[in-house]
């Protein structure tokens, strides 16, 4: 299959070589696969910028964002954000879930969106739970007797 076949079959996808340099609105439905420079608007799917790559702009990512190369600006990732060692972001960073390796870069503001993975962790409600036996301490009054109350909780 030749390399023109190859991307032909991949409806839905951009790919930006080395070299290219696209400027404006850009909008991809699935992945956008950055080895070049990108500007402006931009809204995809998935996201994969290489060592080569750089994108500015607003930068908004329904999924999965994987950065080795350079972006700057705003980068909006609803779910996955990957920053690879050769990676560097610089600006209002949001995610849903963050994995940074060491030797990236990463200045700017960050904030962690609501992201709700498809495994929801157990809530733990600390006040209906149910001890298995009431705690009591003893209190001496000082006179040699003792009491089984509990000392008052102070705010």
């Amino acid at each position: 299959m030749s390399l023109t076949e190859h991307f032909m079959l991949e409806a839905n996808r951009l790919y930006v070589g080395e070299g290219i340099v696209i400027k404006g609105q850009i909008s991809v439905p699935d992945t956008l696969v950055a080895c070049g420079a990108l500007e402006g608007e931009v809204t995809v799917g998935n996201l994969v910028v290489h060592e080569t790559g750089a994108m500015k702009g607003k930068i908004t990512v329904a999924r999965k964002a994987e950065i080795s190369g350079k972006v700057f600006d705003k980068l909006d990732v609803k779910a996955l954000l990957i920053v690879r060692s050769t990676g560097r972001v610089d600006g209002t960073i949001s995610y849903g879930l963050l994995q940074i390796e060491q030797g990236a870069s990463i200045a700017g503001g960050l904030s962690s969106t609501d992201y709700q993975a498809e495994q929801k962790s157990p809530k733990v409600d600390l006040l209906t739970r149910k001890e298995s036996k009431p705690l009591k301490q003893n209190i001496s009054s000082g006179d040699g007797a003792q009491s089984s109350k509990l000392p008052a909780l102070s705010a």
